[in-house]
């Protein structure tokens, strides 16, 4: 009971669970903006374009990514002698990409790649990107199956947040390849067919913020968790080598 009380006192449950409540409300008034302003003037309010650069969405994704980013890297450096998994290659590795990932939303690199790497062509950065989101999962699967072994909650958050992020991210681009043809086909009228390809950026970026989210919320989670059994180890190697 006492461990449980010192997990609590560095993050709150309650606090944590309130903070997901409102970013997701948060996030869901970002979206009926977005859209209800389409459906007013024919165009996105500035501010809450879900598909511009420097708008609050884009912001908050950005700020989403580099927390979950930060934290791998902050335990690199809490747990540097650490051997207990996950390791510093895992940790590095994650932390790197997710930061990168943050930079990404805020500048749109992604949208750049074609112009630096001529022969990816105009949608060869989807393929790139599912090869890196894909890839670390495969290269680190033992570290991730202890992770599941011994932060199963934190895990199961974490996974789940990137699955929602990865539906949202490369679900709704795969969608727009095969959706598109159909809409010019059965849809004339152009103001239609642009709002169900905004409605569909829209589903895109939510699903996107709320897989952060829950990926923000395992994360932290477990950077509670590890700083408290960090705590209880250091705790406890003082007793045994007390006399």
């Amino acid at each position: 009971m006492k461990n449980s009380k010192q997990y609590q006192q560095f993050i709150p449950q309650k606090k944590l669970d309130f903070l997901l409540v409102f970013l997701i409300t948060f996030e869901l008034l970002i979206v009926i903006i977005y859209l209800g302003s389409i459906l007013v003037s024919g165009k996105p309010y500035p501010p809450f374009d879900m598909n511009g650069q420097m708008t609050i969405s884009s912001l908050l994704q950005a700020l989403h990514l580099f927390v979950i980013g930060l934290i791998p890297l902050i335990l690199l450096f809490q747990e540097w002698h650490s051997k207990i998994y996950p390791s510093r290659w895992f940790k590095l590795t994650f932390g790197i990409l997710l930061i990168y990932g943050a930079i990404d939303e805020v500048w749109k690199i992604h949208l750049q790649l074609k112009n630096w790497i001529p022969w990816l062509g105009e949608r060869g950065w989807l393929q790139l990107y599912i090869v890196l989101f894909i890839m670390p999962l495969i290269i680190f699967y033992s570290e991730l199956r202890f992770l599941w072994r011994s932060y199963r909650k934190e895990t199961f958050l974490a996974l789940l947040g990137m699955l929602i992020f990865g539906i949202g991210g490369f679900g709704a681009e795969v969608f727009k390849d095969i959706a598109q043809p159909l809409l010019n086909l059965f849809f004339t009228q152009d103001f239609l067919t642009t709002f169900i390809e905004k409605f569909r950026i829209a589903f895109e970026e939510f699903f996107e913020l709320i897989g952060e989210n829950l990926i923000v919320y395992g994360f932290l989670l477990f950077w509670g968790k590890r700083i408290d059994e960090n705590k209880q180890m250091v705790s406890q190697e003082v007793v045994n080598t007390q006399p």
